[in-house]
């Protein structure tokens, strides 16, 4: 007569995960391969967007160029606005994305900041950039004028700054938010 073979299932749903019984669980991220930024608390998730020609067009002082770099580039996410620092060095990250825009301007990401007011301190914010992950923590948010550039201003923190129209629907104002670098 012939052994059926028996053939035994480990299934970790059906195991308790705790460091006492041998099962370590696993603290696992793996990278995306775009680069993006994630606000949990506000079910945000969009690319990242680096305008291509941005830093050349900041650097020669071509004003146009650079609007319309950063104006194409909020039609494929929100954009890292060129000359600021890097996300997870020394300086001011900066991002801007649109909160409301133009009706006839079509793009999944035309409100994509459009929550952004309710953002509160503490809330956590995600970057994925060159497929590693960096963890900010929202410090403050305030209003500005449309022409305060300070907003761009470096420093020696490592900090990141979003910035979007308000309110929604208008370009009024700017709503800036800060968040430092937590790892």
């Amino acid at each position: 007569p012939q052994k059926k073979s028996e053939t035994r299932v480990f299934s970790l749903e059906k195991a308790e995960i705790k460091p006492e019984n041998g099962i370590m669980p696993l603290n696992i991220w793996v990278a995306q391969p775009d680069n993006r930024i994630s606000i949990p608390s506000l079910n945000i998730d969009v690319p990242l967007v680096k305008p291509e020609l941005g830093l050349d067009a900041l650097k020669s002082q071509d004003w146009n160029t650079l609007e319309e770099q950063i104006r194409s580039s909020l039609q494929k996410g929100v954009v890292y606005y060129p000359g600021t620092a890097e996300p997870g060095t020394r300086g001011n990250f900066f991002v801007t994305g649109h909160s409301s825009n133009y009706f006839w301007e079509l793009s999944k990401y035309n409100t994509v900041f459009a929550l952004l007011p309710k953002i509160t301190e503490g809330a956590d914010i995600y970057v994925t950039y060159n497929q590693n992950r960096y963890h900010y923590k929202v410090s403050s948010k305030t209003e500005v004028k449309p022409d305060n550039v300070a907003i761009l201003r470096q420093g020696n923190e490592f900090k990141m700054t979003l910035m979007t129209c308000t309110p929604v629907g208008t370009s009024l104002k700017r709503l800036v938010v800060s968040a430092d670098l937590v790892n």
